[in-house]
Order: structure tokens, then C-alpha cells, then sequence
């Protein structure tokens, strides 16, 4: 197929763990390109080690007329298995293909009950469908960086060197295209803040680490600090782990678990400050947009986080001893709600759709072209 002026090119953009980031993306550029034909396919994210190995059987396998069709362009997640499913549907085999990877599993790090086989087995994945791609895009630098740097690595330890330079070879046919944000935030930039009020809006998880957040904040109200929360993000927000740090906090907390979008956009209209102490982010949507939203980020400064948010408030965040962790979190949160008003960063750093819609639309147009 080629690319036919004024026909609309028939698009297939596959999710295989459609978590809110990567549905975010998915529905932002559907939104900001609706002049193709899109066919948006998804999996529940859900069993992590299971959807990136089946996801192509599952795809490949099932009575589904969307995956006989013919299309002019495959767009995938770099969670999505490509080679089974090019395999199991050879109408797609020849198909121009372009994967986009929010998140590299040679920088991800792993929670105390997995294994490093578990993530050389994602690693590998991960690299078949770089393979299997025309075009590879990363939301970062970071991103991009710590994939191939990882991937060398990796491919040292093997017996055996693969031919031709493949790593070589996929860094020529890559590039940087961030997630960008919609303009949601952008007009509550205008609206009066509370700078007392801290929003933290990420997943209740460990590598978010908001029990880190919550010590800091304890103590900075033992010190007769003035201080509001609201703990917005989604997930267990009701683990019992965490119930003495919401005893302790008391009546500083305004909100505690995942809020309805209305009341998140008006917590993150109204937020004087936006907190992240996550042990990575490729990018960081959910700090991004307390960003835009107007609040003085306080972020540490690691992974993606120097190159997303550059005029952020940040602290060290390089120690790996927790206690020192939480102090300097604590001080930077201390400074930032001494100092009454937000400051927030330049919008103009901030990516958003009006903004990168025609390089994705001249990617897709590239991609498309080339066949």
C-alpha cells in the first residue's frame, strides 16, 4: 500500500497493556489526527509478565475481522507483541510498523518479589519488537538513552553476537516524540492558588514510594508547618499500610484517594504545590500536568524528571538510603510552602498536542509513504 492523497489511510493501534498513560496517548492522538481511519485494539492492564509474551497469540489467535482487515500503517505500544502476531496474521506481515515506548524495561526497576529473569525475559521482548518496527519512538531522551544503553549491555552477556549491528541500525531509525498533554490545565494556570495545598496525583504503588511523601509531610506538621494534601492518584489508597500516616496527617488531608475527574481538576486548579518522589518516570504525565496546571513542582532530581520539568523545584533524590531521601523531600517541601505563591514552570516547556500533532502526522505520512 501508498500513501493516497485525500483517502483516508486505514491505521491499526494496538495497546497490549492498556494502562491510563499509554490510553491517554492512544485517545490524545486519535484526537489530534482524525482525519485517518483508526482501529484501536486493547488489552486490560493486567498480569504484566503474561500480556507482554501472549498478547500477539491472543491478538493472532481470536475470531476477530479487525485483525483480517488491510492497513496502511501498524502503530503500536512497545508492550504490544509484534513477530507472533505478524506470524499468525500474515495480512499484516508486510505492514509498515511503527512502536512507541513509553517505558524500557532495562531502566524499570523491579519490586522486591520479582526476579531478573522476569525482566531479561521483557528485555528480550522488547527488542524482537524493536526488530520488528520500521520506526521506534521514545517519549524521552532518558527513555531512548537508557533502552540502548541497556540493550548493549544485554546483548554483551550473550553467547553469541547477533549479526549486522542491530543496535547500530534501530538508533538510526529512532527518535524522540514526547506523550503531549491536552489543554485541559492550561486555562487553570489563571485561577487563585492555595499554597498550603500539596496534590500528589500518582499511583498508589511502591516504585511511586508514597509513604515517602507522607513521612515528610508528618513531620513538617510536628513542626507547626501549615499544610493541606490531597492525595489524588489511583490504586489502594485503602491499604492498611498506610492508615497511621493518614491518622497522623489528621485534618491536613482534604482528599484521600482516587478523585472523579471533576474534583481532580479542581484540586489541580486549586494546588499551590505538585510532588513526585517516584522511584522512575519515563516522563511523568501526572507531574506534567500540575505543571501546566500552575502549581510549583517539587520533584527529585533523577530519570526523566531534569529533562521534562526544567524549571521544577527539585531536590537531590540521588541518595538510596530512605532517611536521607525524606529530609531532603522534607526541605524542599518546606521551602516551597514558605514561599507562599507558586512558582510555575514556562509553559512553553510543557509539550501539548497543538503543538506536535504535525510532527506525528508527518511521521505516520513518512511511514506510510515509504511502502
Amino acid at each position: 500500500m501508498s500513501f493516497v492523497p485525500g483517502k483516508p489511510s486505514r491505521i491499526l493501534l494496538l495497546s497490549a497493556y492498556h494502562s491510563r498513560s499509554h490510553a491517554y496517548w492512544c485517545e490524545g492522538l486519535m484526537a489530534a489526527l482524525p482525519n485517518y481511519n483508526w482501529t484501536l485494539k486493547t488489552q486490560l492492564p493486567r498480569h504484566f509478565s503474561w500480556r507482554v509474551r501472549a498478547s500477539e497469540w491472543i491478538w493472532g489467535l481470536q475470531d476477530d475481522a479487525d485483525f483480517e482487515r488491510e492497513y496502511d500503517l501498524i502503530i503500536a505500544t512497545s508492550l504490544s507483541g509484534l513477530a507472533g502476531l505478524k506470524a499468525l496474521r500474515p495480512n499484516l506481515a508486510r505492514t509498515p510498523t511503527w512502536v512507541y515506548f513509553h517505558e524500557n524495561q532495562f531502566a524499570h526497576p523491579l519490586e522486591k518479589r520479582q526476579s531478573g529473569d522476569h525482566q531479561i525475559g521483557w528485555q528480550f521482548s522488547s527488542l524482537q519488537n524493536a526488530l520488528c518496527s520500521d520506526w521506534v519512538s521514545f517519549n524521552t531522551a532518558f527513555n531512548r538513552d537508557t533502552f540502548f544503553e541497556g540493550l548493549r549491555a544485554m546483548l554483551k552477556r550473550m553467547p553469541e553476537r547477533l549479526p549486522n549491528k542491530p543496535v547500530a541500525k534501530l538508533k538510526v531509525r529512532s527518535d524522540v516524540m514526547p506523550v503531549p498533554l491536552t489543554d485541559t490545565f492550561t486555562e487553570m494556570r489563571k485561577l487563585d492558588k492555595d499554597p498550603s495545598l500539596v496534590v500528589w496525583n500518582h499511583r498508589w504503588e511502591w516504585d511511586k514510594q508514597p509513604q515517602r511523601l507522607l513521612k515528610a509531610l508528618i513531620e513538617l506538621r510536628q513542626e507547626g508547618v501549615c499544610l493541606r494534601l490531597a492525595m489524588l492518584g489511583s490504586g489502594c489508597a485503602g491499604d492498611e499500610r498506610f492508615q497511621a500516616e493518614r491518622d497522623a496527617l489528621g485534618d491536613s488531608i482534604v482528599h484521600w484517594g482516587e478523585a472523579e475527574p471533576v474534583r481532580y481538576r479542581e484540586y489541580l486548579g486549586r494546588a499551590g504545590i505538585g510532588v513526585s518522589c517516584a522511584k522512575h518516570d519515563f516522563q511523568g504525565l501526572a507531574v506534567l500536568e500540575a505543571a501546566q496546571a500552575g502549581a510549583t513542582v517539587v520533584l527529585p532530581k533523577r530519570v526523566a524528571y531534569p529533562e521534562c520539568v526544567p524549571g521544577a523545584y527539585f531536590y537531590p533524590g540521588s541518595s538510596k538510603d530512605e532517611a536521607v531521601d525524606i529530609a531532603d523531600l522534607k526541605e524542599a517541601l518546606r521551602a516551597a510552602l514558605i514561599a507562599g505563591k507558586p512558582k510555575p514552570v514556562s509553559l512553553a516547556t510543557i509539550p501539548l498536542w497543538s503543538e506536535w500533532k504535525a510532527a506525528y502526522a508527518e511521521r505516520i505520512k513518512k511511514l506510510i509513504g515509504a511502502v
